[in-house]
């Protein structure tokens, strides 16, 4: 399977201020910004590995981003050791939006906007409690080439990695 990552050099796209695989803080990025302790008014959870905001664009009753400390640019820069880290962002995305949710509200999603299709360029889980407000912005939520699943990641991960339900193949 070739790769068709935009965190490789040689196919990056010299167009955003932040467009790469740094692995480490990044000029000019706000999430890198957020990590490193801006805007802590809008953090709802942290620990060592991630950051849990408000999505300042919210497309659903609540709308949560979980964005790992580590600067990677897209879902395309993962590799098959970031899938702990895969499982970890949904895992803490379940939680908190479990506490932030509205009553009553049981439809959930959780997924990644995938590249050129981000606005920006630091890897980011959308935890969702539906329906979406407004209801037409759920086509940017599901359709595929522009949104991975969570579960697809992990799933994406699981194969390049060489690991099936769990087990190393």
């Amino acid at each position: 399977m070739a790769c068709s990552c935009t965190c490789c050099p040689w196919k990056r796209k010299r167009s955003g201020k932040y467009h790469e695989d740094a692995r480490e803080p990044v000029e000019g990025c706000p999430f890198c910004a957020i990590s490193d302790g801006a805007e802590q008014h809008r953090v709802l959870f942290q620990n060592e590995r991630l950051v849990v905001i408000r999505n300042i664009r919210p497309q659903a009753l609540e709308h949560l981003l979980v964005i790992p400390r580590v600067h990677l640019a897209n879902t395309d820069c993962m590799r098959p050791q970031d899938l702990e880290l895969a499982e970890e962002m949904e895992r803490v995305g379940r939680e908190v939006l479990g506490r932030h949710a509205p009553p009553g509200s049981s439809r959930t999603k959780f997924g990644y906007h995938v590249p050129p299709w981000r606005s920006v360029d630091h890897l980011h889980l959308h935890c969702m409690a539906l329906p979406h407000v407004p209801f037409w912005s759920a086509l940017k939520y599901w359709q595929p080439g522009v949104w991975l699943g969570s579960e697809a990641l992990i799933g994406r991960l699981k194969r390049q990695g060489g690991v099936l339900g769990g087990q190393a193949m």
